[in-house]
């Protein structure tokens, strides 16, 4: 049986921590990664459970990153994380396939409780 998983694209700094924190006490794996090929051969080799992925680096490759993650993993949670109030941006990520979409005014914060969450529904 393979190891749940945690993918986590653009993530910095105390969120970083944060997840690997979440990680630790949900006994699951987190890998981290910034660049684009290192993210599409990670989500090829081990479907992650959840996917994070954090805009405003690369808009539109990012983007391109998410429908992709959507059409070829389905079963795949998909976070996505905005970094500013942009119901435009909100929109498109969820029409893409974003499971959750979080933009301010929303605290980055209740990302770990939308994975604890997702992972107790995803468990056997």
């Amino acid at each position: 049986m393979q190891q749940t998983q945690i993918l986590a694209h653009g993530i910095e700094g105390a969120l970083a921590q944060r997840l690997q924190e979440l990680a630790q006490a949900q006994r699951c794996r987190l890998r981290e990664t910034n660049q684009f090929a290192a993210c599409r051969n990670l989500l090829q080799s081990s479907p992650p459970s959840v996917f994070v992925l954090r805009l405003g680096r690369d808009i539109e490759r990012e983007l391109a990153l998410l429908e992709q993650v959507h059409a070829c993993l389905p079963g795949t949670a998909i976070i996505v994380l905005g970094e500013a109030d942009n119901p435009v941006l909100a929109g498109l990520v969820w029409e893409l396939g974003a499971t959750f979409a979080l933009f301010p005014p929303m605290p980055v914060e209740v990302i770990t409780d939308l994975i604890v969450s997702i992972l107790t529904k995803s468990k056997p």
